[in-house]
């Protein structure tokens, strides 16, 4: 029997009126992976609404596991990149977005950054300049008005709308310029995130989700303490993309709460549960 013709007899099964038989067709099904997918979706218009409500709901199941796989696979890795990281938080509402045509128009953006930056030597000079192309000309902004929408915390959809929250505004701002070899970094900071020039000892921190706010170490520390926190060294530490992805899935999954996306937000607060066992395995190993 061909793989399709086995899927299309257990899809049979589903409606079966012995509980035990349409329960094992079901279990089945999932067990086949995302591999089933492409057949489950042709057949489900030639089946009655109740089988075609539960293939729904299996599809969606093996997207979810394969997404989650996909997760643990990242956060296992031994080098984690930061855009890839991006990308998979973005996948998560966006499965088909297409990494390559973003990650050119990011490289695009690096290289008409560099040509303004070009004999800029000065760090805040860089940081202007840097400011001006990315906020005025590039027209990045914080969206105050919906801070909690879902599409503030995806990257293709930041850099389309050119809108976004702290996290978000900072890693683009970040790909960008490491593209342009300017040394910037992410900083973590409760409740807000900001971005760090670090060049021969100097530092030089910037807001780009209040349209590149220039800060000083003492600024940041007095914003710490107004968001209600006490100081902590961490705080102010170079945020690595473990860091980042794992803070974007939180936002993501607080927006879609906000918004009533229980379920969404329901299955992100299991990925980031998994996310802590795996770093918690991790740190056993060691």
């Amino acid at each position: 029997m061909s793989p399709e013709r086995y899927i299309i007899s257990l899809v049979k099964l589903l409606d079966d009126e012995d509980v035990f038989v349409s329960k094992s067709a079901y279990e089945k099904l999932v067990d086949l992976g995302v591999e089933a997918i492409p057949v489950l979706s042709k057949i489900k218009h030639n089946v009655s609404e109740n089988v075609k409500n539960l293939l729904d709901e299996i599809v969606d199941t093996l997207k979810y596991k394969n997404y989650t796989s996909e997760v643990v696979s990242y956060f296992m890795a031994h080098e984690k990149d930061i855009e890839r990281g991006a990308y998979l938080v973005a996948r998560f509402a966006y499965p088909d977005v297409n990494f390559r045509k973003y990650s050119e128009m990011l490289d695009l953006m690096a290289f008409e950054l560099k040509k303004r930056i070009y004999m800029v030597e000065n760090l805040y000079d860089i940081v202007e300049v840097v400011n001006r192309f990315f906020f005025v000309e590039k027209g990045f902004r914080g969206n105050f008005e919906n801070y909690y929408e879902p599409d503030n915390i995806f990257i293709n959809r930041v850099i389309d709308r050119r809108l976004g929250i702290p996290i978000t505004l900072s890693l683009i701002y970040i790909l960008v310029g490491r593209r342009a070899n300017i040394p910037v970094y992410g900083v973590g900071i409760p409740g807000h995130f900001v971005v760090r020039y670090e060049s021969n000892g100097f530092e030089i921190y910037v807001d780009p989700f209040n349209g590149g706010k220039i800060m000083a170490r003492s600024d940041c520390e007095k914003l710490i303490s107004q968001l209600g926190y006490s100081q902590k060294d961490e705080y102010l530490k170079r945020a690595t993309p473990e860091m980042i992805v794992k803070r974007m899935f939180g936002n993501l999954a607080l927006a879609y709460k906000n918004n009533g996306y229980i379920e969404n937000a329901e299955k992100l607060i299991k990925i980031l549960k998994l996310i802590e066992s795996l770093n918690e395995n991790l740190h056993e190993k060691r």
